[in-house]
């Protein structure tokens, strides 16, 4: 019996060491390759390796955006007390050393390392390289053992890119213009500076700032490049590009005269009115005072097709090719959408929507002689060494006017600083040149203007004889200078005089006094004559060759028509009032500083009170009106650009 239960014993044994035996052998040999594969699979794992993002350089190779690690919670959860717990892990991420300096340009990269606006955005795959991978044994605790590295490819770094920016331009920028929208009220603002020649943006600076680092901005558009995406109505700069197409068909001269109908005009049953009235004067004059009527009866002698071509010729409505996120084309209509006043009305910048990108490289081609570049942001590629490996050279996207045409228009725009709407920027060390601009605002869901509310616009260019660089200043929505000669002309001007006083720069090098604005050889300045005796004043015309035209009776000169300071042929008479020192009649003050009106009314012994800066805009008694001493005239400064 018990050799039976040992012999059953055995028997089960037997069986159960041949289903081991077989079990072994079916894992080790029939299936050997399979549970190979799933071990691999369990302890190998596929890791990607992150390049390094390139790094964005300025032109002198200052770092404007680099790397840098960053230590972060990860992998947060509790313990048995719970109480949170987790691990340390460093990330890398983007850091712009400068803070806010081109924030909007330069843009942010998302926590997947993606560029998210900006450079950062329109430059990614370069910036960003290519992933590499390598596979890893890893324990059931997750341990890695070295040693045991299988297959990898290496990530490939991205590359360095090298703008065209001019980081301490930049800088001087974006201080001047967040002095200039403060001091005006306004909403926003924007400048541009390019280089004329090259199409090099050397400075596009957006105000409220926005800070890649801390992503806060004081508005929350404050992210956005208005330089790119704000669409405005020109205004009066636009006048240049009228200006530049009437000359090239010849249909036109600089010194041709043009009726200003004193102050209003009608046009398809619209009246377009002068904020000050002018009678006859010059092309330039037109230009240098922003005569909108001047500019709406001339613009008419060209064939609305050829307006058209001219226009689009300069860039407008289209893209400018730069290439940044969200870059509008602006709005041209075809000419078959034109009603009866659309040419009038395009001629001095409105029913026409451009951006500030395009006006800044609209005017770099008067700087240039003609040629309307391609606007340039990338200036060169360069490997982590710092070696650049591939330069993007500068291009020209056609001529748009001759060089004789360019030189003529920026003679005009040089009036402007000189005598016209922008004399208050002029500078007795450098000759300047530029037009101003203003205009209401045009509601985007109604399409009707908003009354009250402006864009107010500045571009220029130092020196006037071969510009260093060109410069568009937008001044949005200016509550206390609405004007572009009050509010964006001074920005300008300040740009102009911090890069003067750095000797690194050749404008510092080029300051001197600034050259005669070129004029017609038969003009001559328009004296000013009131409250001179008519002997004494028919003295002071003889020396320019002016005629003169006297009504009234009396000695003294009371008031006078070109306005003083205008130019007028040598063969066109000068009209003066005459009266008596006791029958004095108000003078015309508009467009006069504050200086000469005070003079001329001292001589009428009048008391005087005023406000605001600038020129006069307005005055009280009336031009023309019988004053007597001691009476009260009050004065309104500012300015009409």
């Amino acid at each position: 019996m018990a050799n039976k239960r040992i012999v059953t014993l055995g028997f089960f044994l037997a069986v159960a060491w041949l289903g081991m035996l077989l079990r072994v052998s079916w894992v080790q040999v029939v299936k050997a390759g399979y549970y190979r594969e799933m071990a691999s699979s369990q302890s190998i794992r596929r890791n990607v390796v992150s390049p390094k993002r390139g790094e964005i350089l300025d032109r002198d190779m200052q770092k404007l955006v680099v790397n840098a690690d960053v230590e972060m919670e990860s992998g947060m959860r509790s313990d048995s007390k719970g109480n949170n717990i987790g691990t340390r892990m460093r990330r890398l991420s983007r850091v712009c050393p400068q803070g806010a300096l081109a924030g909007q340009v330069l843009g942010t990269v998302g926590k997947d390392g993606y560029g998210q606006l900006g450079l950062e955005y329109f430059l990614d795959k370069e910036l960003r390289g290519t992933d590499g991978w390598k596979y890893l044994r890893h324990d059931v605790k997750n341990r890695y053992y070295p040693g045991f590295q299988e297959r990898q490819k290496e990530a490939i770094n991205g590359m360095n890119v090298v703008l065209t920016l001019d980081s301490k331009l930049q800088e001087i920028v974006e201080h001047a213009l967040e002095r200039g929208v403060q001091k005006a009220g306004a909403k926003q603002g924007v400048a541009i500076v390019v280089d004329p020649y090259t199409g090099d943006i050397l400075s596009m600076a957006n105000y409220p700032f926005y800070n890649p680092n801390t992503r806060d901005g004081e508005d929350k558009d404050a992210w956005k490049n208005q330089a790119v995406v704000k669409v405005y109505e020109p205004g009066s700069t636009f006048k240049a590009i009228t200006s530049a197409a009437l000359i090239e068909e010849k249909l036109i001269a600089p010194t041709d005269t043009v009726d200003g109908e004193n102050g209003q005009y009608k046009i398809s049953g619209q009246t377009i009115k002068d904020t000050h009235p002018h009678g006859r004067i010059s092309f330039t004059d037109a230009l240098a005072y922003s005569s909108n009527i001047c500019f709406a009866k001339v613009s008419t002698r060209l064939r609305p097709e050829t307006f058209y071509k001219y226009i689009r010729s300069f860039g407008i409505g289209m893209k400018s090719g730069l290439g940044l996120p969200a870059e509008e084309s602006g709005v041209l209509k075809a000419v078959g959408e034109w009603s009866g006043r659309t040419q009038a009305t395009i001629a001095f910048g409105h029913e026409i929507s451009t951006t500030p990108l395009q006006m800044a490289m609209a005017l770099a081609a008067f700087a240039n002689g003609g040629i309307l570049m391609k606007p340039r942001l990338v200036k060169a590629w360069a490997d982590n060494n710092g070696q650049v490996v591939q330069e993007l050279p500068p291009r020209t996207v056609r001529r748009v006017m001759s060089e004789e045409t360019a030189e003529k228009v920026k003679a005009m725009m040089a009036a402007v600083v000189e005598y016209g709407t922008a004399a208050d920027i002029k500078s007795d060390r450098i000759a300047l040149a530029g037009k101003t601009g203003t205009a209401e605002k045009i509601d985007a869901e109604t399409g009707k203007y908003v009354h009250g509310l402006f864009n107010s616009s500045f571009m220029g260019m130092a020196p006037v004889d071969r510009p260093e660089f060109v410069c568009l200043v937008l001044i949005d929505e200016p509550s206390l200078f609405k004007y572009g000669g009050q509010s964006a002309a001074p920005i300008f001007r300040e740009i102009v005089d911090r890069v003067m006083a750095n000797p690194d720069y050749p404008l510092a090098r080029r300051a001197s006094k600034p050259v005669e604005v070129a004029a017609s050889p038969d003009s001559a300045m328009v004296p000013d004559l009131v409250g001179y005796k008519y002997a004494d004043a028919r003295q002071v015309l003889s020396g320019t060759g002016h005629g003169v035209k006297a009504e009234g009776v009396g000695e003294t000169v009371l008031n006078q028509e070109p306005r003083p300071g205008t130019r007028a042929r040598a063969t066109d008479s000068l009209k003066i009032s005459l009266g008596s020192v006791d029958g004095r009649v108000m003078p015309d003050l508009n467009n006069n500083t504050l200086r000469d009106a005070l003079l001329k009314l001292k001589r009428l012994g009048m008391d005087v009170e005023y406000s605001g800066t600038g020129r006069i805009i307005r005055q009280e008694p009336p031009v023309g009106s019988t004053v007597k001493p001691r009476q009260k005239c009050v004065l309104t400064l500012g300015w009409m650009g």
